[in-house]
């Protein structure tokens, strides 16, 4: 039986049991025909039906011990369509070329293991094209990307597939990426950058850091809510620890109101300023109730109970019967340790237990996770990047950025970075690496009562002898663990600057409390930053700072696409891979066909 159906009068479809029979005249192109007949009688002689992007995605390492990868079947159908509507021109065509498909499968090759038996594996390569477009692109999910993929013409030949199929579903993207690891993203950046060297894009003179919050794909909890929680796990806490220590007697009250107003102290916010402990307190017991009543295991209780049971087993317990009987307000200081530890590991929202509340440098605040870029200055390539939760300090990712940027080309000449990392860590490390710093000097907090602070204080050149703001010696006082010193005026009595100096000071000797390695390395990089190799590096660093925004705006650098610290993590070096890749593709040699 056929069935047969006349498209214009010209072409026709026929469909059999064996297959399908198209007719395309000649009169269907138009004027175009005559390119179109030497497209195909070229592709045809030449046989580009078979060198085509699938092959190279998907083959199969010599070795009898690689794996197997699953052979994309590109109908002649899809072959002919592809080679009709993807221009060599597109941005994609020049992508795909640019990019080493063959090492992306042989970097993956450890991690597969069906050689000899299992099923054939969906080939690294054709992920990571998806991959590539979800970034590229800023798709919003995974499974909206699968979809796309079906349905665009230029991304099926982008990713190696047929037209018809058949495509890799959502979950194969998630087996990647758990197989995969940070540790061989990594090494795809670094497939990436080595490609940008070869092409010259590279020069590794001068390199720029910078940092950008990412909102985390979740419900942050609101300051009260944190405030229960947190009361929560200190209630729980202490409760623990009494029926330990005093099991004969019930639970005082005290404890649970000063487990609030620690809780309270802990998270300043102006919201919960005129909060009761009675309130929180109440709230406490409501969401245990709702959670007993709902019979799950929300995410706060499990999180605060897996805390508190991880305290008890590390730190002494406190002795709640003594210290209550000594003074309740020294208790309330050791509760303080125990919530500052309980903080660091509790989770701040709904969704992802990895993001964290952090702000910015223009002191905004966010929830999520802090994303860093060492960037060469040559043509804008991301050499490294630095991935941490949004609470971290922002100073101590500069050293893993720098030691990835190192391993990866070498020492740059230079770096340049803002105020943020005007930090005595910061510069140590680039002084001990002999590489040039042009950090942006920052200011140092003034006292509250608006006299002298520690950036009047200078040194004897060549000697460790600090000078107070009048030129006076600073007699040195106690040193703390952290490394900084308490120095003393010693001529304060008729000096003409100690009202300004020391405006509440009422005649005593001023102090100033500094690390005297660190200061003096400030002073050193204020000095540097009024030279003219400094303005000139920190000019060309503004340009760097335009990959945040491209990020931010076209690659998932808004917010974090994932809900998980390793798997957004991973975000964020494909996004400097396709960084990269963009701007290898810009600069090679335009390809005239896709074969």
């Amino acid at each position: 039986m056929e069935a047969t159906i006349q498209g214009d009068g010209q072409s026709s479809l026929s469909v059999t049991k064996t297959g399908i029979t198209i007719r395309l005249p000649s009169q269907v192109f138009g004027k175009g025909w005559v390119n179109v007949m030497t497209w195909l009688q070229e592709a045809i002689g030449q046989r580009r039906f078979i060198a085509f992007s699938p092959q190279v995605m998907t083959e199969r390492n010599p070795n009898p011990d690689a794996p197997r990868w699953k052979q994309s079947c590109v109908d002649v159908l899809s072959w002919m369509i592809f080679l009709l509507k993807v221009p060599a021109s597109h941005e994609l065509v020049q992508l795909w070329y640019a990019i080493d498909w063959r090492a992306i499968n042989s970097m993956a090759v450890p991690l597969y293991h069906n050689a000899y038996g299992g099923r054939p594996a969906w080939a690294p390569a054709q992920l990571i094209a998806m991959l590539v477009l979800m970034f590229l692109y800023n798709v919003a999910h995974e499974t909206t990307l699968v979809n796309r993929v079906q349905e665009n013409i230029v991304w099926c030949w982008f990713c190696g597939f047929g037209l018809f199929g058949p495509f890799p579903k959502h979950d194969a993207l998630y087996e990647l990426r758990k197989r995969l690891g940070v540790d061989k993203f990594e090494e795809l950046l670094t497939i990436a950058v080595y490609a940008c060297l070869e092409a010259g894009l590279v020069l590794n003179a001068l390199v720029h850091f910078d940092l950008t919050p990412v909102i985390a794909s979740a419900h942050r909890w609101s300051p009260y809510e944190r405030a229960v929680i947190l009361s929560r796990a200190l209630i729980r806490y202490l409760e623990l620890v009494w029926a330990e220590q005093t099991p004969e007697e019930p639970f005082p009250e005290v404890l649970c109101k000063l487990a609030v107003e620690v809780a309270l102290e802990c998270l300043p916010h102006k919201s919960t300023t005129d909060v009761k402990a009675e309130r929180i307190i109440e709230s406490v017991e409501k969401w245990e109730q709702d959670a007993e009543a709902e019979g799950g295991e929300p995410v706060w209780k499990v999180a605060s109970d897996e805390i508190v049971e991880q305290l008890r087993a590390e730190e002494t317990p406190l002795n709640l019967r003594e210290m209550m009987e000594q003074s309740v307000e020294k208790l309330g200081g050791c509760l303080k340790g125990v919530a500052r530890q309980v903080l660091e590991q509790m989770p701040h929202a709904r969704g992802d237990q990895s993001a964290r509340v952090g702000r910015t440098t223009s002191y905004t605040w966010f929830c999520g996770y802090l994303l860093g870029f060492a960037v060469d200055r040559a043509r804008q390539v991301i050499t490294a990047v630095v991935w941490a939760a949004g609470n971290f300090k922002q100073s101590k990712l500069f050293k893993p950025a720098l030691k990835a940027h190192i391993k990866r080309l070498g020492k740059p000449k230079a770096a340049a970075a803002d105020s943020a990392f005007d930090e005595f860590e910061v510069h140590n490390e680039l002084d001990k690496e002999g590489i040039t710093g042009h950090i942006t000097s920052r200011a140092h907090t003034q006292p509250r009562d608006g006299g002298y602070g520690t950036n009047r204080v200078t040194w004897v050149e060549g000697s460790a002898q600090p000078l107070c703001p009048g030129g006076e010696p600073l007699k040195s006082g106690h040193q703390s663990r952290d490394g900084r010193q308490i120095f003393e005026g010693t001529a304060c009595a008729g000096c003409e600057l100690y009202k300004r100096c020391h405006p509440t000071g009422k005649g005593e000797p001023k102090q100033f409390s500094l690390n005297p390695e660190a200061h003096r390395r400030w002073q050193e990089n204020r000095v540097h930053c009024q030279t003219e190799e400094y303005k000139d590096a920190q000019g060309k660093r503004f340009a760097s700072e335009g990959r945040f925004g491209l990020a931010k705006m076209n690659h998932h650098g808004a917010r974090a696409p994932y809900r998980s610290d390793e798997m957004n993590h991973i975000a964020g070096l494909m996004i400097a891979i396709v960084m990269d890749y963009v701007i290898l593709a810009q600069h090679q040699p335009a390809e005239r066909r896709f074969i």
